[in-house]
């Protein structure tokens, strides 16, 4: 196994969260981490862009290595939609929600 592989074994194994519980978490961290990087608000696309990026890339990985016992696209493509969800959901609602809730203070 590469030491991605095992970064990855060893959080799953350390926290005891199954592999989908994962996969959410870690979109709202790469979302939370490039928005900071990028000086950006979360619902802005650039830091949903970097979080997509980094799945994609994470995905064709596990594709490419048979060892890893992830490389099925069924898997990688719930894999990605469980990645994808909440920071699209905060892409296509977070201005709204902050507009509407800076309309109902005034």
């Amino acid at each position: 196994m590469s030491s991605w592989q095992d970064v990855k074994a060893w959080v799953g194994l350390t926290t005891g969260l199954p592999d989908s519980t994962l996969h959410v978490i870690g979109g709202m961290l790469l979302l939370l981490g490039a928005s900071a990087v990028l000086r950006r608000v979360f619902w802005d696309w650039r830091p949903w862009l970097v979080v997509l990026v980094l799945e994609l890339v994470n995905e064709t990985y596990d594709m490419l290595n048979p060892a890893s016992g992830e490389n099925r696209l069924g898997a990688s493509l719930h894999d990605l939609w469980l990645t994808m969800l909440c920071p699209t959901l905060i892409l296509l609602l977070g201005g709204w929600l902050v507009r509407r809730a800076a309309g109902k203070s005034r």
